[in-house]
């Protein structure tokens, strides 16, 4: 008999995985968040430049990871919580789905931006946009999607599947 594929016997051998993987990338983000948010009070631009370097190393790593986990995120976990949270088109998952999106444009714009020579300021404004919108996108998962996914999984480990 072929196997067929089934997103929630995927979701379920590999839900903790994710969810250590989401707090990880959280406590990066929220890391990334307060070293962006350092701003060189002396307006000494060469302390811009090296903030910069500094942040962007981290930044492009965090970003990769993420990526990596949102493409996980779409093909295992909204599917399912699609289903099992009311809202349609205007509901949690679609605002994730779009959040991913624009984050991913603001993410190539920053990728632009710098590879044309975009000063530091610039360049931090853009990588802060993205950090913003990455961020709400983790609020919205923590209020509505680990919730319904976790109790998935209880009922599934209860029903003995």
């Amino acid at each position: 008999m072929e196997r067929t594929y089934s997103p929630l016997l995927d979701l379920y051998l590999t839900y903790d995985q994710w969810k250590e993987e989401h707090q990880a990338l959280s406590i990066r983000l929220r890391e990334l968040g307060m070293l962006v948010s350092w701003h060189p009070g002396n307006y000494d631009y060469s302390a811009w430049d090296d903030h910069h370097r500094e942040v962007r190393e981290l930044f492009i790593s965090f970003m990769q990871d993420w990526q990596k986990h949102l493409y996980c995120e779409q093909q295992t976990i909204f599917p399912l919580a699609r289903s099992a949270i009311c809202g349609g088109p205007i509901g949690p998952v679609a605002v994730l789905e779009q959040d991913g999106s624009i984050a991913v444009q603001f993410y190539e714009s920053y990728l632009q931006a710098t590879a044309d020579g975009a000063a530091s300021e610039e360049a931090l404004r853009l990588l802060q946009q993205v950090l913003m919108i990455i961020t709400e996108h983790f609020r919205v998962e923590d209020e509505n999607i680990i919730p319904i996914t976790d109790k998935l999984m209880e009922e599934i480990d209860y029903s003995g599947l």
